[in-house]
């Protein structure tokens, strides 16, 4: 079944999130959430890299993944702050060869706006587009396995580790989490292996 991108959301709400569409008026605002240590730390491993230029490479792959596939990471603005607290969404992780063709479910939250329960939400949320209008036969997420707080994220969306793969540019090994295709007609098409 090919895949309905025209129809991905630009923008959708959860209970306590606004997600939406990267804009390049928010340059600043991803360039902040990758200068906190805490983001850098859990996405790269203490490997070295200078944070600017990661956060500004990141942010034009985002709109570009936009633009070239019809959809992508949003930006994840709390609703009650009216702040850009991270990134959540579906993308291909092209930084993975052999995984350039799933889909991604992703999130990546400033320190201050942890332990909310906010990744699982918008994560629960991205799933459900994905899965609407993309139709994968399973949903990945790559994380490092020293970070315990997105594996219990993963965990409490019914992800269950499938594969490791290492990270070329950061020679890290990443956890693969999935969450499969079911055949029952149900609200729910995911579930764990």
């Amino acid at each position: 079944m090919p895949a309905d991108t025209h129809g991905f959301p630009e923008a959708t709400d959860t209970e306590r999130l606004h997600l939406r569409r990267w804009q390049p008026a928010d340059r600043d605002a991803h360039a902040a959430i990758w200068a906190d240590p805490d983001v850098f730390d859990s996405l790269r491993a203490s490997q070295p890299g200078d944070p600017a230029e990661i956060a500004a490479e990141g942010f034009q792959r985002h709109l570009r993944h936009w633009d070239q596939h019809g959809f992508g990471i949003w930006a994840a603005v709390d609703r009650s702050s009216e702040q850009i607290a991270g990134w959540i969404g579906a993308a291909h992780p092209t930084f993975i060869p052999q995984l350039a063709d799933e889909i991604e479910i992703g999130w990546v939250l400033r320190r201050s706006f942890w332990g909310r329960g906010l990744a699982t939400e918008g994560a629960l949320a991205a799933a459900e587009a994905a899965s609407a209008h993309l139709a994968p036969d399973r949903l990945i997420s790559l994380i490092l396995p020293t970070n315990s707080r997105s594996i219990a994220v993963a965990e409490r969306l019914g992800s269950r580790p499938a594969e490791t793969v290492v990270h070329p540019d950061l020679g890290v090994e990443l956890q693969v989490y999935e969450l499969r295709s079911s055949s029952a007609a149900s609200p729910q098409r995911f579930s764990s292996r």
